[in-house]
């Protein structure tokens, strides 16, 4: 995290209030990345600016009252509120795997616990363009998505390795 000040000296009250203000966005459970906040001060308008990283995506909130703590509040509460939609946005309303996964995992008997068991999932197959699972790839990185190519009919893997590349893996 990195607090700056323009035309304004951050005092360590204030680099302090900052911080405490922004540990509130934990429970938000996301991984906030290069954050930078920004406080400044104009004529009798005290502004902050944050500028941070969230799984990749870029989010900025700006603030701008005539009391520099309260203009603190204020931008957390904005940042809170872009963190929440992006959040909601990210959310997949259908049942994956994953949720099935765990779901017979929490079913299982004390007494299959004890002996490991293989179960397995068959999945319907996904026919997509290369161009559709492009766009059906999740945006985090190391995200997989196993498709059967349209034109072809081969089974293909399509792994996201940073935020704007891709790699089309061709198991033989």
């Amino acid at each position: 995290m990195k607090i700056a000040g323009r035309h304004l000296v951050v005092t360590p009250a204030l680099k302090a209030h900052v911080e405490k203000r922004l540990e509130r966005l934990a429970r938000y459970d996301v991984e906030l990345s290069h954050l930078e906040v920004i406080l400044s001060v104009s004529k009798l308008q005290h502004m902050a600016e944050v500028i941070c990283t969230v799984q990749g995506r870029r989010i900025q909130a700006k603030a701008s009252t005539p009391e520099m703590y309260a203009t603190i509040d204020q931008l957390v509460t904005r940042l809170a509120v872009q963190i929440r939609k992006y959040k909601e946005r990210q959310a997949d309303h259908k049942v994956s795997v994953k949720k099935l996964a765990r779901k017979a995992a929490r079913l299982t008997t004390p007494q299959e616990e004890a002996a490991p068991e293989l179960e397995i999932v068959r999945l319907a197959r996904v026919v997509l363009t290369l161009e559709e699972a492009k766009r059906r790839l999740d945006p985090l990185p190391g995200s997989l998505l196993v498709f059967t190519l349209r034109g072809s009919g081969k089974l293909q893997i399509l792994q996201r390795i940073g935020r704007d590349r891709m790699v089309l893996l061709n198991p033989s």
